[in-house]
C-alpha cells in the first residue's frame, strides 16, 4: 500500500484519539473516521482492481481476529465491572449482533464494542462489493456497487423511511467509501504522476480541506449532511496526500514511525479508549492536579501510550494471528496481500 495513505491513516486514527480524550470542547478529531472511510473506498478500489478473488474472505479474516478479541474483552470486563459501563447492554442478542455487524440499538446501547458501529458500515461496503463481484464480474462488479449504493443512499434520503436498518446503512456516511473509490480510479488515470502545478494545487487543497474539517468538526453538527461537510474535505485532504507520495521516504524515521503507526492505526482505532480509560481513571486520577500543564501532559502521555500499546498489538497480536489464520484457512493467499 501506499506510504502517503498508510501516513494518513496513522492521523485519522489519531485524531480518534485526541477527539475522544475530550482535550477541547467540544471535542476535536471525530472526522478521522471520515478519513478513514475514504481511505477504505480507495483501498477496496486498489484490492479489487490487484486481485478480486475471495475479496469478502480476505476482509472477513482481516477485521474480525481484533474485532472479535476486543468484544470479547469488553464483555469479560463488563462480567466482572459492569459499574464501568454506562451504556453497555450485554445480552444474547447483542452478542450475536455485535459478532454479526448487525446495527442495533438497546437503550442507548450499540455494538458491545461501541466503535462497532463504523465496522459495520465497513462488512455492509465490503458485503455489498462481494455481491456486486459476483453478479456482474470484476471489471464491473465495482463500478455496479459504486452506483447501487449511491443510489441506495439518495433513495433513503429522498423517501420516508422507519427501518433502521435501511437508515443506518442509507446513511449519507456511506458515500464516502464511494467517494474514495472513486478517487483512486482519479488517482490511477490522471493523479498518479501530477505535474508540479498540479501537485502543489493538490497539496493546497488538501491543506485547506484539513482546516476546514477542524473547524467544522469544532462548529457545527455533522450528523444531517456528515457527506458534504466531512466526507468531500477528506477526499480532498486524501488526495494531498496522494499528491506528496514522491516526498516520503521510507528511511526517514519520522515517515517510518508514522507508516508504522498506519499500520498499527485499526489496533489503535479498538484499542485506545481501554488505554485512556485506564490513564484518566486507573494513573492520573491519583495525582489529583487540576490546570491546563497538567491536562497537556495527561494527553501527550496518554497519545505515546496508546500508539506504543497499538504497535505491540500490531505486531505480537494481529499480524501472528493473521498469519496463523491464513496458513489454516487457506494457504493460497500470502499475509501481504491482505
Amino acid at each position: 500500500m501506499l506510504n502517503s495513505i498508510q501516513i494518513l491513516r496513522a492521523i485519522a486514527a489519531l485524531l480518534v484519539v485526541f477527539a475522544h480524550f475530550e482535550f477541547v470542547e467540544p471535542a476535536v478529531g471525530g472526522f478521522g473516521v471520515d478519513i478513514f472511510f475514504v481511505i477504505s473506498g480507495f483501498i477496496m478500489a486498489y484490492i479489487v482492481n490487484k486481485n478480486a478473488d475471495a475479496f469478502l474472505y480476505r476482509r472477513i479474516v482481516r477485521i474480525m481476529p481484533l474485532y472479535y478479541s476486543m468484544t470479547a474483552f469488553v464483555i469479560a470486563l463488563f462480567l466482572l465491572k459492569p459499574s464501568w459501563f454506562r451504556n453497555v447492554i450485554v445480552t444474547p442478542g447483542a452478542i450475536i449482533k455485535s459478532l454479526l455487524f448487525i446495527p442495533y440499538r438497546i437503550k442507548g446501547s450499540g455494538p458491545i464494542l461501541s466503535l462497532g458501529w463504523t465496522l459495520n458500515y465497513e462488512m455492509f461496503f465490503y458485503v455489498s462489493i462481494a455481491i456486486c463481484l459476483a453478479v456482474f464480474g470484476r471489471k464491473k462488479g465495482m463500478l455496479a456497487c459504486l452506483v447501487t449504493l449511491t443510489l441506495f443512499s439518495i433513495l433513503v434520503m429522498l423517501l420516508p423511511l422507519t427501518n433502521s436498518l435501511i437508515l443506518f446503512w442509507g446513511n449519507s456516511i456511506i458515500l464516502e467509501f464511494v467517494a474514495g473509490s472513486l478517487l483512486y480510479y482519479a488517482w490511477t488515470k490522471w493523479l498518479r504522476n501530477p505535474g508540479g502545478m498540479l501537485r502543489s494545487v493538490l497539496i493546497f487543497l488538501g491543506l485547506i480541506s484539513f482546516l476546514t474539517l477542524v473547524l467544522m468538526d469544532h462548529y457545527y453538527d455533522p450528523k444531517p449532511y456528515r457527506f458534504l461537510i466531512f466526507g468531500v474535505p477528506s477526499v480532498f485532504l486524501a488526495a494531498g496526500f496522494l499528491a506528496m507520495e514522491p516526498y516520503i521516504n521510507p528511511k526517514n524515521k519520522i515517515h517510518a514511525t508514522m507508516v508504522l503507526l498506519g499500520d498499527a492505526s485499526y489496533a489503535m482505532y479498538l484499542v485506545h479508549p481501554f488505554v485512556i480509560y485506564a490513564m484518566i481513571r486507573l494513573v492520573f486520577v491519583r495525582f489529583k492536579l487540576e490546570g491546563f500543564g497538567f491536562e497537556l501532559a495527561e494527553l501527550i502521555l496518554s497519545m505515546i501510550i496508546v500508539c506504543l500499546v497499538s504497535i505491540a498489538l500490531h505486531k505480537w497480536f494481529e499480524k501472528p494471528v493473521l498469519k496463523r489464520l491464513k496458513l489454516s484457512l487457506d494457504k493460497r493467499f500470502d499475509a501481504k496481500k491482505i
